[in-house]
């Protein structure tokens, strides 16, 4: 299937957009929706330049001048947890070379793939887990910088770090930079435009989503996210770097024609505002 789409402008200012499997519900190389490949295609004809790496040993069968650059990867890491984190460590050396071994730009970049660290579902943490994260978070951002990349970390819902406050603590305690994800904000009952404010200086990565009332992630522009108002901040903090837009699906009764005409939407809806 060969999807048509004029390529996006481009920007005079030094952002590059992404796509993500998540957007077609994809969360396990196994059995996936669609095949590496078509997605590949999908997202370069879409207009899309990146595209996160998404489950392990899914978009690794893709050769690289055939897929869009990588902007980053997800990987879970049992932060705070004295169980598990010392396993999560190991696998994070090779998400992270398999990013380094893919990167198009130089190491530490504002384009270099960011491994994109986060929690997996998980409960508030006590003054013991907080310590213990400090300590871990500074494990595994050496461990990335080792391949040549910037970390960042990715509050997220129903994990340990996914409020407000949460996004606070874990910036005052450690050196991690931030992506900042607009939908599981808003979806935490948090502001980004009031995030921006306060941390815009420590954040190097975006996630834009729209989400409704009820917290539904939604295409661009259908929920309660003033992506003028976001867009404008970013470039008022000269960010520079990759903005990826997610509008997870569930991963299954997707309906590809649905999904299609949602990537087009966003990325028409991102480059009417000069991105």
């Amino acid at each position: 299937m060969r999807v048509t789409e004029p390529p996006a402008r481009e920007s005079a200012w030094p952002v590059k957009v992404a796509t993500a499997p998540v957007n077609f519900g994809i969360y396990s190389a196994r059995e996936p929706f669609i095949s590496a490949a078509e997605y590949a295609r999908i997202a370069v004809d879409c207009g899309y330049a990146g595209t996160d790496l998404g489950p392990r040993g899914y978009l690794e069968e893709v050769p690289t001048d055939s897929c869009p650059a990588l902007a980053g990867g997800w990987h879970d890491l049992r932060f705070g947890q004295q169980e598990g984190f010392a396993e999560d460590l190991s696998a994070l050396e090779d998400t992270a070379w398999l990013l380094h071994s893919r990167n198009r730009y130089p190491d530490m970049s504002s384009f270099a793939p960011k491994p994109t660290l986060a929690c997996p579902p998980s409960g508030p943490l006590d003054a013991a887990g907080w310590g213990l994260l400090v300590r871990q978070a500074y494990r595994a951002a050496s461990r990335c910088r080792d391949h040549g990349l910037e970390p960042v970390f990715h509050h997220h819902l129903d994990t340990s770090i996914e409020t407000p406050d949460d996004i606070d603590r874990l910036l005052e305690l450690t050196e991690l930079e931030l992506c900042l994800d607009t939908g599981h904000l808003l979806a935490a009952g948090g502001d980004p435009l009031a995030t921006l404010a306060r941390w815009g200086h420590r954040v190097r990565h975006v996630h834009v989503k729209d989400a409704l009332a009820d917290g539904t992630f939604c295409r661009l522009g259908a929920g309660r996210l003033d992506l003028a108002a976001f867009l404008d901040a970013l470039r008022a903090l000269a960010y520079e770097g990759w903005i990826v837009v997610e509008q997870d699906v569930p991963d299954g009764g997707q309906d590809l024609g649905r999904i299609i005409g949602d990537m087009r939407h966003n990325r028409a809806v991102l480059a009417g505002l000069g991105v």
